[in-house]
C-alpha cells in the first residue's frame, strides 16, 4: 500500500494511467541514463543512441499492450462489482487462471451468482401471491405489459369467489384459504402456458387468454368452474361454492385499454352474480 499511496498524485482518478505512467518512466530509464552520461562526457554515440531509442519505443509498445491485457480482468471485475452495487443483474464472469487476477474473477463470479439468485428470488417474491402461487397484481401487470408490447391481443376473464365472506365467517378463514387455493390450482391446470393468471386481490382472480376471443375464453373458464365443482372445497347450506366470472376483450396496449377492459369484465361479473349465474 505504500507504493500505491505514494503514487496517488499520478492520475488520481485513473489507476490504469498511473500504472502506464510508472512503466513508461521505468522503460525509459536506460535511455535517460545514456543521454545523461553522454552529456557529461561531451560526446555522442549516435548509433548507440538510435539503437537504445528503437529498443525503448518497442519496449514501450509491448509494455502498453501487455499491461492493458493484464489489467483487463481487474477492470472487468470492477464493472461486475459496479452492477452489484447498483442492484442490477450481473453479467457472467469469464474463468481466470491460478493467479491473483483469476482469484479475483472467481470471487467476483461467486458474488455475482449469489446476487443474481437473490435478485431472481426477490423478483419472484415481489410478483407472486404467497397463498396461491399465482402471480400477484404486480406480476400480472408486468407480464401483461410485456405481452402487449409484443402486439398480443386476447380476452380478460375476471373471476370472483361466490359467497366467499360467508365461507370465512361460517367455516373459518382456513376453509376460505383452501377455497382460494383450489380455484387457483384449477385455473393453473386449465390454462395454457401462454396465458397469464393472477390473484387480483381478496377472492378475485384475473386471466388473460392470449389470442383467444371471448367465446373461447368462456369455454376454458367453464371447464375450470366444472373442475372446482367436481370436488368442491367448501359447502354452504349443502351447496358447493365456486366462483362467478365476467369477460372482456383486450384489444389495445396501454393501461387505459386494460382499465377499460377490466371495467367491462367487472360489470359482466356482477351482472352474473346478480342473476346468480355462474359460468
Amino acid at each position: 500500500m505504500r507504493i500505491y499511496n505514494a503514487t496517488r498524485f499520478l492520475f488520481p482518478r485513473s489507476y490504469r494511467l498511473r500504472v502506464f505512467a510508472i512503466c513508461f518512466g521505468s522503460v525509459h530509464v536506460p535511455l535517460i541514463t545514456f543521454l545523461v552520461v553522454q552529456g557529461l562526457r561531451g560526446e555522442w554515440e549516435w548509433s548507440t543512441f538510435a539503437a537504445l531509442l528503437i529498443a525503448t519505443l518497442v519496449g514501450t509498445i509491448v509494455a502498453v499492450i501487455g499491461l492493458a491485457g493484464l489489467l483487463a480482468p481487474i477492470e472487468l471485475a470492477m464493472a461486475r462489482l459496479a452492477q452489484l452495487q447498483a442492484g442490477e443483474p450481473v453479467d457472467e464472469c469469464p474463468d481466470g487462471g491460478e493467479d491473483l487476477a483469476g482469484d479475483l474473477l472467481r470471487a467476483t463470479a461467486g458474488a455475482a451468482q449469489s446476487a443474481n439468485q437473490r435478485i431472481d428470488l426477490l423478483k419472484g417474491v415481489a410478483s407472486t401471491d404467497t397463498l396461491t402461487g399465482l402471480a400477484n397484481r404486480r406480476g400480472f401487470l408486468e407480464s401483461l405489459q410485456a405481452s402487449m408490447r409484443r402486439g398480443d391481443r386476447g380476452t380478460l376473464a375476471l373471476l370472483d369467489g361466490d359467497r366467499f365472506k360467508q365461507v370465512n365467517d361460517r367455516l373459518g378463514h382456513g376453509e376460505g384459504d383452501r377455497l382460494l387455493k383450489t380455484i387457483a390450482n384449477k385455473i393453473r391446470d386449465g390454462i395454457r402456458e401462454t396465458d397469464i393468471a393472477a390473484r387480483w386481490g381478496g377472492d378475485e382472480f384475473v386471466i388473460f387468454f392470449d389470442g383467444l376471443d371471448r367465446e373461447a375464453a368462456e369455454a376454458v373458464v367453464t371447464r375450470v368452474h366444472a373442475a372446482v365443482l367436481r370436488r368442491p372445497p367448501a359447502l354452504l347450506d349443502g351447496e358447493p361454492v365456486a366462483f362467478s366470472a365476467g369477460f372482456a376483450e383486450l384489444s389495445g396496449p396501454g393501461r387505459a385499454a386494460l382499465d377499460k377492459a377490466m371495467a367491462h369484465a367487472d360489470r359482466a361479473l356482477y351482472e352474473n352474480k346478480g342473476r346468480r349465474v355462474s359460468v
